[in-house]
């Protein structure tokens, strides 16, 4: 059984998301690539992926591999960035697996960073914008937030929902995050504070937003598991592709890169375990439950409200409280997602308890550009 997985976790580690004013890119990624390494047993490392959206745009620094890995002392090894906006954590993954398996043997040290509280926040929209097309979309003034309000509104038009429906998706997540160390957001919210929130692309409001964090997470890969730790294995991936430009899909209630990216993976309709996805608006996270083949289409939302997705149900939806509650650190939140579903699996605070042995990860770029999907379990 422990040669079934592309890949083993053999250590990570992350730093708690926030508005790092006292450190840059080089400090947040030497905190955890050394962290993660060391968990892991400082095995020899035959590539870094640097997974980074915004770096030469808030560093002002290209090729930033070469200058993270310099800084925390790991020269001589080969570094290559994974730039594919707010999903390069899944790919960066994706392609070290990709290494792994052609390498036949060894690891790989994966690393998300990204400072986006380097500029203010009229600049953090800005780059935002541009994982849309930006001669055809931004350039017109859309935002990847317009977009989605669109969809939202579609999803709630066409199957019967109310906007309270939709705001359970915030309230659940607050309410995962006020119980984990690693979240950004750790207070609890009701309905009221989400119905009196700001209006910021009708029908989504603030609390429909995932906040934009600095941060760095790492994962060290291996073609063996720690054999003095609980082995936690990549069993699968998947990616898929949607039209790059919004207008020209035709339903905008579906997730199609998602739905791609798991008809890769295989049947999930029977999957048990804890599940992440990438949020970055609440009706992403309705989305993809869907695309995921979790739950019927316009489904999702009942299921959610009636606690489907909750602690101890057979589909345990971002216990970890989701980029809504964790943050979206962009081009490093993927691996924040891995990290979170694989401290789930382990039964590290918070999750002791939990007695999880499979797991999906759901990364997406924009809005619903490119997905890439995983799966993991606990490898005995």
């Amino acid at each position: 059984m422990r040669n079934s997985a592309l890949g083993y976790i053999n250590g990570f580690a992350v730093t708690p998301p926030g508005r790092y004013y006292d450190k840059g890119y080089r400090e947040l990624f030497a905190e955890v690539a050394l962290k993660a390494l060391e968990a892991a047993g400082n095995p020899d490392i035959k590539a870094i992926y640097v997974a980074s959206a915004l770096s030469e745009l808030t560093g002002e620094q290209l090729a930033i591999g070469n200058v993270l890995r310099d800084y925390a002392g790991l020269r001589n090894i080969p570094s290559i960035r994974i730039e594919n906006g707010d999903g390069s954590g899944g790919f960066a993954i994706m392609t070290a697996l990709n290494h792994l398996a052609s390498a036949g043997n060894g690891c790989m040290l994966v690393v998300g960073v990204d400072k986006p509280h380097e500029v203010i926040s009229l600049k953090q929209n800005k780059y935002a914008s541009y994982l849309l097309d930006s001669d055809y979309e931004a350039y017109f003034g859309a935002t990847p937030v317009a977009l989605a309000a669109i969809m939202a509104k579609q999803y709630m038009k066409s199957y019967e929902y109310k906007y309270e429906d939709l705001a359970t998706w915030a309230i659940k997540m607050h309410e995962r995050g006020a119980r984990n160390p690693y979240a950004y957001f750790k207070r609890v919210a009701k309905l009221k504070d989400v119905l009196d929130s700001e209006l910021v692309a009708d029908p989504l409001r603030l609390y429909d937003v995932s906040p934009f964090v600095d941060g760095a997470a790492a994962l060290v890969l291996c073609s063996k598991p720690n054999p003095n730790d609980l082995a936690i294995g990549v069993i699968n991936y998947g990616f898929g592709a949607s039209n790059s430009y919004f207008a020209s899909r035709n339903d905008y209630t579906v997730l199609s890169s998602v739905v791609e990216a798991a008809k890769a993976v295989g049947p999930l309709e029977n999957f048990n375990g804890v599940v992440s996805v990438h949020d970055t608006y609440s009706i992403f996270g309705v989305l993809a439950l869907e695309a995921l083949g979790l739950c019927k289409r316009g489904s999702a939302l009942r299921l959610l409200n009636e606690g489907y997705f909750d602690q101890g149900g057979r589909v345990m939806v971002n216990l970890d409280g989701g980029l809504k509650a964790v943050g979206n650190s962009m081009g490093a939140s993927g691996v924040y997602q891995m990290v979170g579903v694989v401290m789930q699996l382990r039964g590290d605070k918070p999750f002791n308890g939990l007695n999880a042995e499979s797991a999906m990860v759901e990364d997406m770029v924009g809005v619903d550009q490119e997905s890439v999907v995983f799966t993991l379990r606990v490898v005995k």
